[in-house]
């Protein structure tokens, strides 16, 4: 359920999940990289722990989990799904991350950002995972296809 034409934009793009409460109070999270598992439709979204407390609440209550990943293109996707668990990381998660981290302050350093902004929000390291199952994947690329889901 992860189509391959989304790949590139969860390898390189922006990732920003929101979560509500069963009270439909909401809670943001950026995210510093993703594993994609395609075979079996899972997305594991690498955070701070302290950047996610409530997020992590609301998980508990709902289970429901909205992705935004993205491009500095406009390129963009939402995938939503079930929540599955919160995992530690392991090296090659953590490596991948810091691939990751880099291309992405490399890419806002490019375009001005000031290298101490871009290492404040991306030179930090994630210490867990979010792991869901999609189960709906949404163009969000502004146009004519925005919103529109896509199937397999």
């Amino acid at each position: 359920m992860i189509p391959d034409l989304t790949l590139s934009a969860l390898e390189n793009g922006f990732g920003h999940f929101g979560v509500a409460s069963n009270n439909n109070k909401t809670r943001h999270v950026d995210t510093l990289g993703v594993n994609v598992d395609s075979k079996n439709s899972t997305l594991t979204c690498y955070v701070r722990n302290d950047e996610t407390k409530e997020v992590l609440e609301f998980l508990n209550e709902s289970g429901r989990i909205s992705f935004f990943v993205g491009m500095i293109t406009h390129e963009a996707y939402n995938f939503k799904g079930q929540f599955v668990e919160v995992i530690n990381l392991s090296i090659d998660d953590l490596e991948a991350s810091n691939i990751y981290r880099n291309k992405i302050i490399d890419k806002i350093t490019s375009i001005g950002m000031s290298k101490e902004g871009a290492l404040s929000k991306y030179g930090i390291i994630p210490d867990i995972g979010i792991k869901f199952k999609v189960d709906k994947v949404f163009v969000q690329t502004p146009g004519p296809d925005a919103g529109k889901e896509i199937g397999e």
